[in-house]
């Protein structure tokens, strides 16, 4: 009997952790981390080999399709219990609620573009039906300017309701709109097409609704949409940073079930001609957007006295408030 054979029966702790150190080795093969792969490139070569005779893709291509080991995702889902009101921080900056008390859906990280984004995702809800809904997206680090020309696509689209923006001073670009957002099966739908790439975005977008649905909240058949939208070059002459609040408001009448007036062809910028209803509800969204504009600018600066409650006239939409 060899010296091998025999620790291999009188070690049991000795035997266990050869055997433990081989199974991790085999997994580490198969899986293997992407920090290693960074410090060791052969055997990055070796796990790449493998993963191919196996019929998978390099490793961290899953997870990170468009950035590799350049960038990083992070989702997280705040508790839904919590609530909001007035001016609450976001993005190093501040982020000012519409009346009513909001709860947190979700939080998205996303440096792949080299440079941080950060989106906020926020529900208002009476009697289980949503009646508000806050996509807010902010820089923390710059981005390249090509990064940002879909959020001014969004403002010059055709489909819009309503258009405005400041002149351009070659330092900055704001503009804002309303836009008319169908709800189908459960996903946000517009002709809009550069807003449809955001709000098409499976990243934050189906795990927010889905949330929504797994906790029983209900979402109208259409929103309007009241968003701005806010470019500036970066104080360190690289790259701009931005801000866009969009607040989908819900012009369905009081009650569980919903109910949103005129036809779904109303909702649309030719339809609303044929639905003085669905004007009205239009024109009072961008009332109250105009009037909420001085406060969105005043929170990308972090001026905004969190302190104080905003003046209710002002922060009050059109959307059903109990």
């Amino acid at each position: 009997m060899s010296a091998f054979t025999r620790l291999w029966q009188r070690a049991p702790l000795w035997r266990t952790a050869l055997i433990t150190t081989g199974v991790c080795g085999v997994f580490s093969v198969l899986f293997p981390a992407p920090w290693l792969i960074n410090r060791l490139p052969y055997y990055g070569t070796l796990t790449s080999k493998v993963g191919h005779m196996m019929g998978r893709s390099a490793p961290g291509t899953d997870a990170q399709p468009d950035g590799g080991d350049e960038g990083r995702r992070m989702v997280s889902q705040p508790p839904m219990d919590a609530q909001f009101e007035g001016v609450i921080p976001f993005a190093g900056r501040q982020l000012p609620l519409p009346t009513g008390k909001w709860h947190p859906v979700l939080n998205y990280q996303d440096d792949v573009e080299h440079g941080e984004v950060l989106t906020s995702i926020f529900v208002r809800s009476e009697q289980g039906a949503v009646t508000g809904f806050i996509i807010a997206q902010a820089t923390t680090q710059s981005l390249p300017a090509s990064a940002t020309e879909q959020l001014e696509a969004q403002c010059h689209s055709t489909f819009n309701f309503t258009v405005g923006d400041l002149p351009q001073d070659g330092n900055r670009t704001e503009c804002w709109m309303t836009s008319p957002i169908k709800v189908v099966n459960n996903l946000f739908i517009t002709s809009n097409q550069a807003l449809q790439g955001m709000l098409s975005s499976p990243l934050f977008i189906p795990p927010a609704l889905q949330r929504l649905g797994m906790m029983g909240f209900q979402l109208p058949p259409v929103l309007v949409d009241a968003a701005w939208t806010r470019i500036e070059k970066s104080k360190s002459g690289k790259g701009v940073d931005f801000a866009t609040i969009h607040t989908l408001i819900s012009p369905a009448l009081p009650g569980p079930k919903a109910v949103v007036p005129g036809s779904p062809e109303n909702w649309s910028h030719g339809g609303m001609a044929d639905a003085p209803v669905v004007a009205d509800f239009v024109g009072r969204t961008d009332t109250w957007l105009k009037g909420w504009l001085p406060y969105l600018r005043k929170s990308y600066k972090g001026e905004v006295d969190s302190s104080a409650p905003l003046p209710q006239a002002v922060a009050t939409d059109p959307g059903f408030h109990s």
